[in-house]
């Protein structure tokens, strides 16, 4: 397992990110984003294969329904990321991929970033009572 995590980390060391390795089967990550700010994200490291959770947002306020069928019908648009829902109704995207397909975790990675980027205003103003012209994101200053 510890050659899959240092595969991982090899990885992130030439991508350039910030990591934190958790334990021996997991690393974390802060992938930024424009409109959420920075999405904390855990890699699960097995023999093989990387699963990639990103935590998006709590459980919908409102229009749960609603929200989650947005989040659905994008995972049919042939992305490497899911949308999943944990037992609280809290939303992540999901990916997995092989270790020997760990050169492409930048690209993965990116792909994340700008699938938040895509959903993340629409899902929260479809869940949460957001005034119409507020900002749903991080303030101006942290986007920069």
């Amino acid at each position: 397992m510890q050659d899959a995590v240092a595969t991982i980390v090899s990885q992130l060391d030439e991508i350039g990110i910030q990591y934190e390795v958790a334990d021996r089967a997991h690393v974390s990550v802060r992938v930024p984003t424009r409109l959420r700010g920075d999405l904390g994200v855990l890699i699960a490291v097995a023999e093989r294969t990387a699963t990639i959770r990103g935590f998006i947002l709590r459980a919908p306020d409102r229009d749960a329904a609603e929200v989650y069928r947005r989040a659905l019908r994008r995972n049919l648009d042939g992305s490497a990321w899911s949308f999943a829902v944990d037992d609280d109704g809290d939303l992540y995207l999901v990916a997995r991929i092989g270790l020997d397909a760990s050169d492409l975790l930048d690209e993965v990675l990116g792909e994340l970033s700008v699938l938040v980027d895509e959903t993340y205003e629409g899902l929260m103003r479809t869940g949460f009572d957001v005034p119409e012209n507020a900002p749903v994101g991080p303030p101006p200053s942290a986007r920069d």
